[in-house]
């Protein structure tokens, strides 16, 4: 198995190549504008980087979102281009669950909420088990109602934030009696903010041994 993986949904683009052996190779770039452009000579030094060719990959997974719509159609094109040029699978897979996903091993057993920025406002949340399993839809809305929100998902749980924001947002829920802690202050190293390509590869691995067949369509 070689999963090639595109994400774009943020202010950043990125891809990635997985193996089976889960050797990683990747890259990234700022960039808020111009993704078309730029998201395919990418995955092109991705592949490079790893020593593999397009005609190695078995597998295409892209970030469906929620985030920026401009880079989400890009990467899913992008994506859907390979599959077709090389005849192989593709599968949209959600930054948020991607973000709880590579939270799992820190979480120690807490429900994760994964929060990405709509760059309208609000934010884009979501709720999960300790184990990435989608408990809640996923929600559009103002900071200052994400409590009221979530409270019948999370009333009596011990809660990890992980994504845009998650170290503010923990002060809103402690001040509201919530037992929550961002993911940052349980990791020992620096915590990504926005899901990248590496995260999506591994949940898209993830999707494929449990026979999951996400669309490669926004979410």
């Amino acid at each position: 198995m070689l999963i090639l993986a595109f994400e774009a949904s943020g202010s950043a683009l990125s891809a990635a190549v997985l193996s089976d052996e889960d050797d990683v190779s990747s890259v990234w770039e700022e960039a808020r504008f111009g993704q078309a452009a730029r998201l395919v000579p990418l995955a092109v030094s991705a592949l490079t980087k790893a020593g593999k060719s397009f005609a190695d990959i078995t597998h295409v997974a892209a970030g469906c979102g929620p985030g920026s719509f401009t880079g989400i159609r890009v990467a899913l094109a992008a994506a859907k281009g390979v599959c077709l040029a090389q005849d192989v699978p593709g599968f949209g897979i959600s930054g948020l669950q991607a973000l709880a996903h590579d939270a799992r091993a820190r979480a120690a057993g807490r429900v994760i909420l994964a929060v990405a920025d709509t760059r309208r406002g609000n934010l884009y949340a979501q709720i999960f088990t300790a184990k990435a399993a989608p408990v809640s839809d996923v929600f559009d809305v103002p900071d200052n109602q994400l409590l009221a929100l979530l409270a019948p998902s999370i009333a009596g749980q011990k809660v990890v934030l992980v994504g845009y924001a998650a170290s503010q947002l923990v002060s809103l829920f402690s001040n509201h009696g919530y037992n929550a802690v961002s993911l940052s202050d349980l990791a020992a190293t620096a915590v990504p903010t926005t899901p990248n390509a590496i995260m999506i590869a591994r949940l898209a691995a993830d999707h494929i041994a449990h026979g999951h067949t996400p669309a490669l369509s926004p979410l």
